[in-house]
């Protein structure tokens, strides 16, 4: 980066993060770095700390505070003018503006990569950077993932919830016999696919149409020692029916590929959609109805939504 270069530090309440990061992107910053330790009062007293990111210090942050690290190409750069007034508008503020130091951007970018564990009942899976040695508990399914230029850290909320429906669907109920096959259609980093198998499915697919991501998952299958099955081909290529079928996608593509997805669930079997706004939950869900899916579960984090269904 140039001398020219301002580093921005913006704090606020973690249930409008979306928004914050929207304001620093638009006002020039190439990106955002959320900090390691976010989990901070409004008046900057640390109250929730952890390796960890999971459900529980998800929770204690929404209580508090999150901070950002933005750069903008100098004080006068277009779009600064108004940035502070839009943050003051969503409960932010800016907290540090100072000239930019140069920083070991591969390592600042890898620490903010923290393990994520995602827990129903006594069984859990942690989802971990490979340069991560955080150690696991008792009952933890590890899943060890280099996210290259892949989505898919498992941090998201759309990926948390689609691990957590995963772990409530394999804990299987009312005599059902134990899933057995999963297909995860736009499978990124492969992180659901891998947790499934690790989980106990006899056999995951996971179907990508970046090819990119795709050589990032078959990397990820082979560094946890899984057998996946990974294809570029669109799903309505996909052969077969499947106990569970998974899509963490936009909502749009959803829907219209809601009837390509829906002949992948085998009869009795399960459908979990994630990538979905609040907003655009209900819309997603007639989609599926309107196909004679039952709809079962739904799922809510911050601004994301995820729906079970089954056929």
């Amino acid at each position: 980066m140039a001398a020219g270069w301002m580093e921005i530090r913006a704090a606020g309440p973690c249930e409008s993060k979306e928004e914050a990061a929207l304001l620093l992107i638009r006002a020039g910053s190439p990106s955002v770095l959320e900090e390691a330790d976010p989990c901070v009062t409004e008046a900057g007293r640390l109250v929730a700390f952890s390796m960890w990111e999971d459900e529980t210090a998800e929770d204690a942050c929404a209580q508090g505070a999150i901070s950002y690290r933005a750069y903008i190409d100098g004080p006068s750069a277009p779009g600064i003018e108004g940035l502070e007034a839009g943050l003051r508008g969503i409960g932010w503020e800016i907290t540090l503006k100072s000239p930019y130091k140069d920083r070991d951007w591969a390592k600042l970018w890898m620490a903010g990569i923290r393990p994520v564990r995602v827990a129903s009942g006594s069984t859990s899976v942690v989802v971990r950077p490979t340069w991560e040695r955080a150690q696991a508990r008792r009952g933890d399914t590890v899943v060890e993932i280099d996210p290259g230029m892949a989505f898919g850290t498992g941090s998201h909320a759309t990926t948390k919830m689609c691990l957590r429906a995963i772990l409530n669907i394999m804990k299987g109920g009312g005599g059902r016999s134990r899933p057995a096959t999963l297909l995860d259609i736009g499978t990124g980093t492969g992180v659901l696919a891998i947790a499934a198998k690790k989980l106990g499915i006899e056999r995951a697919v996971g179907t990508e149409i970046d090819p990119v991501a795709l050589r990032v998952a078959r990397k990820n299958a082979r560094i946890n020692g899984v057998a996946l099955t990974l294809t570029g081909r669109p799903v309505a290529a996909v052969r077969g029916s499947f106990d569970i079928v998974v899509a963490n996608i936009l909502a749009g593509s959803l829907i219209g590929l809601s009837a390509d997805i829906r002949a992948r669930v085998r009869i009795g079997g399960s459908l979990i959609l994630s990538g979905i706004l609040r907003e655009e939950a209900d819309k997603v869900r007639g989609a599926y109805v309107s196909l004679g899916l039952k709809a079962r579960r739904s799922y809510l984090s911050g601004e994301w939504a995820a729906l079970v269904f089954r056929r």
